[in-house]
Order: C-alpha cells, then sequence, then structure tokens
C-alpha cells in the first residue's frame, strides 16, 4: 500500500467518529418523565411563532429516531415527515423511548399507560416554551405509536389538539399480532410453494414471526389493550391513514371498528379516513407480501392523502 493510500485511509479514521456522532438539526430538549429524563429534538419552522407543534410517536422495536437524520435503517421516515410539517408551518418533537439512543430507563418494562404518560409528559414540556402555542399541540404515532396517540387523547383532551395515526391499528393488540402472524405465514407459504416447484425448499424452514415482533416480557404487558374504549373517548380530531398493502395493518379489519367505535362516547364527528391503495406499512409502494427491495421514501400519494383538507381544514383557527 502506498503513501497516499494510507493517508486517506489515516483521514477516514478521524472523520468516522465525527459522522457517527453528528448532531441533527433542530434543538436538543430533554424533559422528566416517570423512570428518568426522555431524549428528543425540538424542530422549528423558519418565521415568527408561537407555532402549532406535533409531537411524533415511533411503533414497536428500540430504533432511535436520531439514526433518521445519521443516514442508518429507515433513514428517510421521520426526517421526510418532519419537512413535510415544517413547509405546513408546524414545529415538530421527536423523543426516543426509555432505553433508546440517549433516553434513560427502559422500554420493555413499559405498557402503553406508561408510553401515553410518556407522550403526555412531551406535550406538557412543549407547552412551556414561549415559541409554541400550547393550544395546538397534536400527537402524530406510527403503527404502534397510533395506539399511544389515542390513548394519551381521550385521557387529557384539554392538552391534545389532535391525533394523526399512520397506520395505526383499531383493533387490539391481541388480534393485531394474530392477523399479522397469519399474513406472514401464509406470506411465506407462497415463497415455499414456488420454491418446492423449483425443487429449492429442501434448503429453507420456516421461522416464526411473533418473537420477532417484540419481546415475550414486554408483550405480556400490552397484550390486553383494546383501544374501543379509548375510541369512543376521543374529544379531537383525528386523521387515519391506511395503506391498501399493509400486511401488519390491514384496512379491511381495522376501518369498521374504527367507524364504529369513534366518538362514540364524547360524539366527536372529527374522523377522517384515508385508504391509499398499493402502499405498505410505511406507505411506500410494495406488494402485500415482504418480498423484494422497497423505495426509501413515502409514495407520492402519502403526501395527498396527509394533506387532506377535512381534516386540516377543523385546525384552521377559524374552526376553533
Amino acid at each position: 500500500m502506498n503513501t497516499s493510500n494510507l493517508r486517506c485511509l489515516a483521514m477516514a479514521a478521524l472523520l468516522l467518529p465525527a459522522l457517527a456522532y453528528a448532531e441533527l438539526p433542530g434543538t436538543d430538549l430533554a424533559f422528566e418523565a416517570k423512570d428518568g429524563q426522555l431524549s428528543g429534538t425540538l424542530f422549528l419552522p423558519e418565521g415568527e411563532g408561537p407555532f402549532p407543534a406535533v409531537v411524533f410517536l415511533a411503533g414497536s422495536g428500540d430504533e432511535s429516531y436520531r439514526t433518521g437524520w445519521e443516514g442508518e435503517r429507515r433513514s428517510w421516515f421521520w426526517p421526510q415527515l418532519q419537512e413535510w410539517f415544517d413547509e405546513q408551518g408546524y414545529a415538530v418533537y421527536v423523543f426516543d423511548k426509555p432505553g433508546v439512543g440517549r433516553s434513560e430507563g427502559d422500554w420493555r418494562k413499559e405498557d402503553f399507560v406508561d408510553r401515553a404518560d410518556n407522550a403526555i409528559a412531551a406535550v406538557r414540556a412543549l407547552s412551556g416554551r414561549t415559541e409554541l402555542d400550547p393550544a395546538r399541540i397534536g400527537l402524530l404515532g406510527h403503527s404502534q405509536g397510533g395506539w399511544i396517540a389515542v390513548s394519551a387523547a381521550a385521557d387529557h383532551p384539554d392538552e391534545v389538539a389532535f391525533v394523526i395515526s399512520l397506520a395505526g391499528p383499531a383493533i387490539g393488540v391481541r388480534q393485531q399480532i394474530i392477523e399479522d402472524t397469519e399474513n406472514r405465514w401464509r406470506c411465506e407459504e407462497r415463497r415455499l410453494l414456488g420454491l418446492r416447484r423449483a425443487g429449492l425448499a429442501g434448503s429453507l424452514s420456516l421461522i416464526g414471526t411473533a418473537g420477532r415482533i417484540m419481546p415475550a416480557g414486554y408483550l405480556s404487558g400490552i397484550v390486553r389493550y383494546d383501544p374501543a374504549d379509548d375510541l369512543a373517548r376521543l374529544q379531537q380530531p383525528m386523521l387515519a391513514l391506511f395503506a391498501g398493502n399493509d400486511i401488519m395493518v390491514m384496512p379491511e379489519t381495522n376501518i369498521p371498528p374504527l367507524q364504529k367505535h369513534f366518538g362514540k362516547a364524547s360524539g366527536n364527528d372529527g374522523l377522517v379516513i384515508e385508504t391509499i391503495e398499493g402502499l405498505d406499512h410505511f406507505f411506500r409502494h410494495g406488494a402485500f407480501c415482504l418480498d423484494g427491495g422497497r423505495p426509501q421514501g413515502f409514495a407520492p400519494e402519502f403526501w395527498e392523502a396527509l394533506a387532506a383538507p377535512a381534516f386540516w381544514q377543523q385546525l384552521s383557527p377559524e374552526a376553533q
């Protein structure tokens, strides 16, 4: 190896730590939760406040939102959402679960009540900031985060202004896991059938999916949750987006109970539902079964659905 190559390698080694720990745009903002301090980032749009704001709530798992801005897996999801809200004049706050990233605690020891409490603690941390309008702070949850957004908003109608659910289930946890697992089994059987025809099936074996979804101990603490009561008590406007090829949260089994229970106790009629055909659980173009590569970004149809006028008109100052 020549001297020039050695110099290049040395420079790369020096740059790696800087790249790995690059600071996110926005402002670091931590808040106190029940079991310790949770770490997050606040993004403000250009202009003068006070701004409306939305708190992002992640789904299952232990991936830090920070990986989105540091170029790792799913690097597009939260950053692209944040950019869209920025263009609409909304501040965005996103934080890590306990034990993830820089947050203290252990999310695996929490149930949905704890997660909802964390979401409200985040809302309260934002409410005290002069750049933000405390009367216009809402929650956006993806997947499992949709359950959390509904639960938190139902219990705190005076603190949460709106709810956005992206592929969030309207059925109970037990039923959702069963449906997800059955769907993956069907897709696996379909793949195995094709491989048998090619004479290759002998080298493969089925892999159980239940353990992949979430740790068994954590599962026991949330499996009894059903959102029916929370949906019935919800007083805020809600936008619910579903994807036609979602293997985890199927529109055909989630929209009917959502329509049945929403506002049943509160009299709320502010529900807007959009189903986007041909998209997967992350609102990308893709088949129902998880085979083949997927685009690393939201489909254009997703942005059209997210901008649903029937929902956002309810949040305009004139409608308040």
